[in-house]
């Protein structure tokens, strides 16, 4: 990399970190942090990626061997600059979140009344739209009432006057109330005028109280029917007001997960760079980045890992679709089938574990041009296309010290990768027909 190339990257990430000092820590800082970072690391990967594509990456079916003698490749010291940043970044991404998450806690706290109060609200609508429909239930019934009673009052005013009646008759009937009845009041004409007025006189009674009633009875229904309404409307806003704040939390949620897997997706992507550089200086930045990952990279894949290859058939050697393999940890580049990509996650979770990196991986699934064009390379060391085990996504190639028989991290797999179902075969033991230390497949 030229000397200006250097210091335009230099220049590039001093004024990320200026810019990012002056953010205040609340989600906005996050997101403009996510943009900015995203913008320099882009420009980082492009630059670093067309210096390494000639030097720094690593031939098919051969690992680097920069650990072993020291020397970082053209290009990959950029990417030690980007992930350095990178690292400084997650940090002050964390300040964003821990902010964000306080904010979620906040429309908690406002929710929780919200929804106590539209549960009232709601009980309160229910009550006044159940008095509304009583009150013109028995509106209804009322004014039955009080037409039964007209009609009983013209029928008995016809049949007087059917009859003889008439006003004289009226005037008799009136005087001969005033007088007591006698036994003989039964077979009496006037006896018997004298029970139609006071039958008369009832339903009159009985028609005015009603009419009287069925006044009353209108104002409540009528102030019931407001009630109601308003009862009604009340409601509404304490429902608009509950679904506001929890379109918030869920709009915060979402910016937040995707703030977190924009970060995490570039990360993984220059862990993968700086695994293959293989020097002491890029393994020490990616054991930076992955404490300031902290597992965040490994969690967001395995939540991933849920869709990626499931139910996928058997296909032929080097034929495997996209969709039917799962990316690797800290190597979103490299693939194998589900079965064999998850168990190589865990193992290569457990080895970051244990030493603060991952695996380095230099090959996963390899398709059958890839085979042809590795047997036209590599002659007497690749397998005949359509035999490797890379072809069926159940084999890697390893780097980052697993090349060297006598290294930690060969011996570290030779002890522990049983357990995750992976193994080294014995053609490529020290003692086997091709020993290649780098090798290793999966028996699943």
């Amino acid at each position: 990399m030229s000397t200006d190339r250097v210091d335009r990257h230099v220049s590039v990430i001093s004024r990320l970190l200026g810019t990012c000092r002056a953010l205040n820590l609340v989600l906005a800082v996050a997101v403009a942090v996510i943009v900015v970072s995203t913008v320099a690391v882009t420009t980082e990967l492009v630059a670093a990626n067309a210096a390494t594509a000639t030097s720094a990456r690593v031939p098919l079916s051969m690992p680097v061997t920069g650990a072993v003698t020291g020397v970082m490749p053209r290009g990959a010291a950029g990417e030690v600059r980007v992930a350095d940043g990178l690292s400084a970044s997650l940090i002050r991404f964390d300040r964003g979140l821990a902010a964000a998450r306080s904010r979620l806690l906040v429309l908690d706290a406002q929710a929780r009344p919200l929804l106590v109060n539209l549960s009232a609200t709601k009980t309160a609508q229910a009550r006044a739209e159940n008095n509304a429909t009583v009150q013109t239930t028995r509106l209804v019934q009322l004014g039955s009432q009080v037409q039964l009673a007209r009609s009983a009052l013209e029928h008995s005013a016809i049949d007087s006057y059917i009859g003889g009646g008439g006003p004289l008759g009226e005037m008799a009937v009136a005087l001969e109330s005033l007088t007591p009845s006698s036994p003989n009041s039964l077979n009496d004409p006037l006896a018997t005028v004298s029970n139609q007025v006071t039958f008369r006189a009832a339903l009159l009674n009985q028609a005015n109280s009603a009419r009287s009633d069925q006044v009353t009875r209108s104002s409540r229904a009528t102030q019931a029917s407001k009630d109601a309404t308003t009862a009604a409307t009340t409601s509404a806003r304490a429902e608009s007001a509950n679904s506001s704040v929890i379109a918030s939390q869920q709009r915060l949620s979402t910016r937040l997960r995707s703030a977190v897997a924009a970060q995490v997706g570039r990360a993984a992507k220059i862990r993968s760079i700086l695994l293959r550089a293989g020097t002491p200086r890029a393994e020490a930045s990616d054991r930076q980045l992955a404490r300031a990952l902290k597992g965040r990279d490994y969690t967001l894949l395995m939540a991933q890992s849920s869709r990626c290859g499931k139910g996928s058939p058997i296909y032929p050697n080097g034929s495997w679709p996209t969709s039917s393999r799962c990316a690797l940890f800290a190597a979103p580049d490299q693939t194998l089938r589900r079965a064999a990509a998850l168990a190589f996650n865990r193992m290569s979770s457990a080895y970051q574990r244990r030493t603060g990196s991952a695996l380095c991986v230099t090959e996963g699934y390899r398709s059958y041009a890839e085979q042809v064009a590795v047997k036209q390379r590599l002659p007497g060391l690749a397998a005949a296309p359509g035999t490797s085990k890379h072809g069926l996504g159940l084999a890697v190639d390893l780097c980052g010290g697993v090349q060297d028989f006598a290294s930690p991290a060969h011996q570290w797999l030779r002890t522990n990768s049983r357990h995750f179902g992976w193994f080294h075969p014995a053609w490529a033991e020290p003692s086997g027909g091709l020993p290649e230390a780098w090798h290793w497949e999966f028996a699943g």
